[in-house]
């Protein structure tokens, strides 16, 4: 639980090292939304707890709603959540989606090309199946990375997040800031600078603030970890980094 001593309303099925599940999660520690985090185990067999919340996909994160009912997909379970929020009357709350429908259209573009276009080529940096589609995921992550340098610009407004705000990330924020780990992991393990001060400037420091955020701190894991799970799937899948 992130308060951490009464049971919690809301339930997250995910795991501590998942990216998806970070990004809902740290939906809620903005919201200041108590929650229980459920740990699904890794394995080639899903739950039968995940599969009932999850049949379609079969995949983390679900939110678990109270009267039972499951919200799937991280960006969905964000929007809900300002979704919730509006339709409950609470006109005080943190919302993380801009308010004009031009902008809040913007960042669920954005939200889609980080998950469709920047994921995939970070992910196959250290696990592409050949020297030769890993160097090929290098030049598409920098790509994708000089796009969302120019959606900073656009979208920031000259803020400290995404969201336009000086004080607190919002979806856009979180749909990038939720792969932090594992791009400074990637970074590490092959040697790379992905985001930095020349290369990126405005996200190099987008992403200093971001990791400093009290909930960011509060969940994103240690690069440490992500490294050494960055390994495991790399044996696991045969991936021969030497070459």
């Amino acid at each position: 639980m992130t308060a951490g001593e009464t049971k919690a309303a809301l339930r997250v099925l995910g795991g501590e090292l998942s990216p998806f599940t970070a990004r809902a999660r740290l939906a809620l520690e903005l919201r200041g939304v108590a929650y229980e985090l459920l740990d699904e185990p890794l394995g080639p067999r899903k739950s039968d707890r995940l599969l009932a919340a999850n049949p379609v996909y079969g995949k983390i994160p679900v939110l678990l709603l109270p009267d039972g009912r499951a919200i799937c997909e991280s960006a969905v379970i964000v929007q809900y959540l300002d979704d919730a929020a509006l339709a409950a009357g609470d006109s005080d709350c943190l919302l993380l989606l801009p308010q004009d429908p031009y902008e809040r259209a913007m960042h669920r573009f954005w939200t889609v090309y980080i998950d469709d276009k920047f994921w995939p080529a970070l992910d196959a940096v250290s696990l592409g199946p050949t020297p030769a589609a890993r160097a090929q995921a290098v030049e598409d992550a920098r790509a994708a990375l000089q796009l969302l340098e120019g959606a900073f610009r656009d979208r920031s407004g000259g803020a400290a997040f995404f969201s336009g705000n000086d004080a607190a990330p919002g979806l856009l924020d979180l749909a990038l800031g939720c792969f932090l780990p594992a791009l400074r992991a990637c970074e590490r393990l092959h040697g790379l600078s992905l985001v930095d001060a020349s290369a990126t400037p405005m996200l190099d420091g987008w992403s200093r603030r971001f990791a400093a955020h009290p909930a960011a701190r509060r969940v994103l894991p240690d690069t440490d970890k992500v490294v050494e799970f960055t390994r495991f799937l790399q044996a696991k899948f045969g991936v021969d980094v030497s070459k």
